[in-house]
């Protein structure tokens, strides 16, 4: 049931519920946390002094790692909970709003009855930092649903503190030295301030920021730099150019793309979408290691994406150094440099450089003096997967074959024996006596058609069930209504509502991936005999 605002629904028989919330972000950095707050005679029943980095939820309530998937198991709840609201809430101080978010979508489940609602969440303005979405609440002792959305202006601690939480006021500490953003041209210039390691951790690089390495991040010798697209692009590529002392690339070999994935020396390993850089592997001569994102197709923009992230971690303890996020709706390039790992005289430095080409990699190579390969876009090959969910569906076909032929020669002969029957009425006109005879030979093929129709669509359905429960196995479980319609010859809308019938029998459930998209995860079926 897809409920409204302002719709309350009555659940019976209510047992172990589980809510998915599901959203797009149009900005990498929107963090945007789901909160279940408990309420006993309209106050928030929680302890009296709450750690505000630490929000406590209420027993017999989970929430996985994700933060978007809560489990209720409401017969153990506490007798003292009469009301359960779920908020969402910015980051204090964020410089963002709620309508940098998109397709949102509440799904609840009951893991015994099915799908119990759905709610799709509509926009926001620019003022918004916070919603109540829906509630759970008991009336005349029965758990009831209302959907409100409620937008707030005000943000986690104050909306909850007027509510009547007491929070713990944070320890007023010194402040430390912060990282700074260069207004010079050269990179030599860089932090000189020294910062305590444990202090800088996952920095929000601005365009022309420098970040000292060597200053703030002790035994760091292994990074790893992810990019993060969205939405995807596929013909989106990373490409790392090493730069010696004279501004100058020695050869082709120190450009590194899908063909060329190897520094000499093994100090710089480039994948997909990542960059591998040992700086103790790196070549004596490099002074520069540029990290930059490039359309293979040369007739493309980087402004198909939303934005553009670039995270810089510790390969050996994981550690989030810092990240650059890259806004690219208004820039018409093809080519864009994103992060400089440079040296300098105490080590190594990144800087944010932010800087885009039209002309593509051609402006890299007579920047730096060489020439750069050309590089073509080669659409993906089909994978085994699909080739197996082909056969599959080749299998079922010919195991049906017969069954097929049988209902649509059927079909065939209720489309006669309506055809006569209508004939027999237009004859009526002379002879009353074959009313009787077309009514009779008009109902058996109308029966005959019925009985067909209904049979060809239980083998299409058990086809179409099989070949997506296949496609759930080959894709490790987790599956979209687009990967369906690619493969099958099914709309979005028959896709979709496959992979809810699924959901509502309690194999699966919605989710977000790392480029903000909806799928389905069925992650519960890896164990079962389904």
């Amino acid at each position: 049931m897809t409920l409204i605002v302002g719709q309350n629904i009555l659940i019976e028989k209510i047992g172990s519920v589980e809510i998915d919330f599901a959203w797009r972000s149009l900005k990498s950095d929107l963090n945007l946390a789901i909160y279940a707050v408990a309420f006993s005679d309209g106050k928030v029943l929680a302890e009296t002094n709450i750690d505000p980095n630490q929000w406590p939820l209420p027993k017999s309530l989970s929430l996985d790692k994700s933060g978007r998937h809560f489990t209720v198991q409401f017969p153990q709840l506490d007798t003292k909970i009469d009301r359960l609201a779920f908020y969402g809430f910015l980051p204090e101080n964020s410089r963002y709003s709620l309508k940098q978010m998109s397709h949102f979508q509440i799904r609840v489940n009951d893991l015994s009855l099915g799908r119990l609602a759905k709610m799709d969440v509509e926009s926001f303005n620019d003022t918004h930092k916070g919603v109540m979405f829906f509630e759970f609440y008991l009336h005349n002792n029965v758990w009831k649903l209302g959907y409100k959305r409620q937008p707030l202006k005000t943000g986690y601690l104050t909306t909850l503190t007027e509510l009547g939480v007491n929070f713990i006021k944070p320890e007023k500490r010194e402040q430390k030295p912060s990282v700074t953003s260069e207004h010079k041209s050269t990179e030599a210039e860089v932090i000189t301030q020294p910062l305590e390691p444990s202090i800088v951790e996952n920095v929000q690089l601005q365009k022309g920021q420098n970040l000292s390495l060597s200053e703030h991040f002790t035994h760091c010798t292994a990074i790893t730099c992810k990019l993060n697209v969205v939405p995807k692009i596929d013909d989106l590529a990373l490409n790392v150019v090493a730069i010696n002392r004279d501004n100058k690339v020695n050869n082709i070999k120190d450009f590194l793309y899908h063909e060329n994935t190897i520094l000499r020396g093994e100090g710089v390993k480039l994948s997909d979408a990542e960059v591998s850089i040992n700086l103790d592997k790196l070549p004596h001569d490099v002074t520069k290691i540029q990290i930059l994102v490039t359309r293979r197709a040369t007739s493309k923009r980087i402004n198909s994406a939303d934005f553009i992230e670039l995270s810089v971690s510790n390969t050996y303890t994981e550690q989030k150094m810092a990240k650059y996020v890259c806004e690219t709706t208004d820039k018409n390039y093809n080519t864009m440099v994103l992060l400089n790992f440079y040296r300098n005289q105490q080590g190594w430095s990144i800087r944010a450089v932010g800087q885009g080409f039209s002309g593509g990699l051609d402006k890299i190579g007579q920047r730096y003096q060489f020439s750069p390969p050309k590089l073509r876009y080669v659409a993906p090959k089909a994978s085994v997967a699909s080739n197996t969910l082909q056969q599959e569906i080749a299998s079922f076909e010919a195991e049906n074959k017969a069954a097929v032929d049988k209902y649509k020669k059927l079909q065939s002969l209720s489309y006669l024996l309506m055809g006569i029957a209508a004939l027999l009425v237009l004859l009526t006109f002379s002879r009353i006596l074959f009313l009787p005879l077309a009514c009779l030979l008009g109902g058996l093929g109308w029966f005959c058609f019925q009985h067909a129709s209904k049979s060809l669509k239980t083998i299409q359905d058990e086809q179409f069930e099989r070949l997506v429960l296949n496609m759930i196995k080959a894709n490790n479980y987790q599956l979209t209504p687009f990967d369906i319609a690619t493969h099958c010859r099914v709309n979005i809308e028959r896709a979709t509502e496959m992979l809810d019938s699924l959901c509502d029998k309690g194999l699966g459930h919605t989710a977000i991936n790392r480029e903000g998209n909806v799928f389905y995860d069925f992650s519960s079926l890896k164990n079962s005999t389904y």
